[in-house]
C-alpha cells in the first residue's frame, strides 16, 4: 500500500524572445506528465514552455500546435 512518488517541476513561459514571463510549479509522477500538464500552459502569448526539474532542464516545448488548433 504505497503512494506513488511526486516530483515538483518548474516550468516557465517564454516569450516570443526566449525570456521568463510567468513561471508555475507542476506536481507530477514523471517526466512525461509533467511535459503534458506544462504543454496545457501555452496560450497565444507564449510561443514556448522550459520545464526543469531541480537544476535539470527536462524538456524545451514548443506551444504553436495548441495556438494554431485554439
Amino acid at each position: 500500500m504505497g503512494s506513488a512518488a511526486v516530483n515538483t517541476y518548474r516550468a516557465y513561459r517564454l516569450n516570443g524572445a526566449g525570456r521568463i514571463v510567468a513561471g508555475s510549479w507542476i506536481e507530477a509522477a514523471d517526466d512525461l506528465e509533467a511535459k503534458r500538464l506544462a504543454h496545457d500552459l501555452c496560450d497565444e502569448a507564449t510561443p514556448t514552455v522550459e520545464l526543469w526539474l531541480a537544476n535539470r532542464r527536462v524538456a524545451i516545448l514548443p506551444c504553436e500546435e495548441d495556438v494554431a488548433a485554439a
